[in-house]
């Protein structure tokens, strides 16, 4: 009787703890959905804006959201050598690296911002069809301080390369 009951009580705790499992792995995925649309929302958000803000009629403005969106996504997706998105990356203890491991990651660093540059050139030119070019340098010349500017204030507060907990380069996006 007692062997039953043990039995039946590690298989309980065996389901359970399965159970368990799958619920932290749903709970990831949908943080992960959530914040993915959060990220959309924002860039929409942004866009709207940009177009209040230069006066695009409701035709050129569906059409300007959707390069500007194209373009925040394309941003937020370039990654260096590594495999590091911009809105990510892997602590890294700058004290203790090697001199090899430095010259690698800045050199990385540098290409992933060299990649950046070029796609916010070519977006430049995109934004073109429905802005003026002083419109469009202004809107990307901002977008990328701001950038720049949420990249320096959060950079060290997590003590890796991702920023502030990983959040800091999620404010790059932004």
């Amino acid at each position: 009787m007692k062997k039953i009951i043990l039995t039946l009580f590690v298989a309980l705790i065996a389901v359970a703890g399965v159970q368990a499992q799958e619920t932290t792995k749903k709970s990831k995925k949908n943080k992960e959905q959530q914040s993915e649309m959060n990220a959309q929302e924002v860039y929409k958000q942004q866009a709207e804006s940009w177009a209040t803000t230069f006066e695009l009629d409701d035709e050129t403005k569906a059409k300007f959201i959707d390069l500007y969106m194209e373009w925040q996504n394309n941003r937020g997706n370039i990654v260096d050598k590594n495999g590091y998105e911009q809105k990510a990356g892997a602590d890294i203890n700058f004290k203790k690296i090697t001199v090899e491991e430095a010259e690698k990651l800045i050199a990385d660093d540098f290409a992933r911002q060299k990649k950046q540059a070029e796609t916010d050139e070519e977006y430049y030119r995109k934004f073109q069809q429905y802005l003026s070019p002083g419109r469009a340098a202004q809107m990307v010349i901002q977008q990328r301080s701001t950038a720049a500017g949420f990249s320096s204030m959060f950079r060290g507060m997590g003590g890796g390369r991702g920023g502030f907990g990983g959040m800091g380069g999620m404010m790059m996006m932004f």
